[in-house]
């Protein structure tokens, strides 16, 4: 570290600081949702407060000359919708986001399919040093339930691991007309589901 961001902890490489900017703003982001001071109805929300609390920290998080930061929602990257990507000095970051509120009726193995997808994708991009993925759902059955049939094949719930090398094979492929998530998923890298749970809020954050 240089003589000037020494004393107060602040490191001197772009990585290190995008990864404090990232941590950060999820600590805010939490902290504001399960006191009620934010209110999360879908992704798409989810998705502008955690950018702005980003933006924010991250043109503080600029200590370098000429230094810019830059954050982009729903970014295309070699063919991949990324749903955060941003940009302090040389260091790059991707996050991808899912949120999944009980009251919508969503079909539940699906989800943790697309969730895993997401990670995968995420896994594969060689073009960001660091990578976020994040879950928020007010419902325990993604993070506590019990996880049978074809849920069992796409489990995220807590303390689920997946060794590197791990392909998905769902286990509906070819049984519905929809064909869109019979697609085999590749964990390239070791992943460990770790939830939180606060005030009725389950939450994923998932560095990979």
């Amino acid at each position: 570290m240089n003589s000037l961001s020494a004393p107060f902890g602040i490191p001197e490489s772009p990585i290190e600081r995008l990864e404090v900017v990232l941590d950060t703003a999820w600590a805010i982001f939490h902290a504001r949702i399960i006191s009620g001071r934010l209110r999360i109805n879908k992704e798409s929300s989810m998705q502008l407060h955690l950018a702005a609390i980003i933006h924010s920290l991250g043109e503080i998080y600029c200590t370098q000359t000429g230094e810019l930061f830059e954050v982009e929602l729903e970014s295309d990257v070699a063919g991949m919708n990324l749903d955060l990507t941003c940009v302090l000095g040389i260091a790059r970051a991707a996050i991808e986001l899912k949120c999944f509120r009980k009251r919508s009726n969503r079909a539940v193995d699906t989800d943790m399919y697309d969730a895993l997808k997401d990670i995968a994708r995420l896994c594969s991009c060689q073009d960001f040093q660091i990578k976020r993925f994040i879950c928020l759902s007010d419902n325990r059955y993604y993070a506590e339930g019990k996880h049978d049939g074809h849920a069992s094949i796409v489990t995220i719930k807590n303390n689920t691991f997946y060794p590197s090398g791990t392909v998905i094979n769902p286990t509906w492929a070819g049984r519905w007309k929809d064909s869109s998530r019979d697609q085999p998923i590749n964990i390239s890298r070791d992943v460990i589901f770790t939830w939180t749970n606060e005030n009725g809020w389950y939450s994923l954050y998932q560095k990979l």
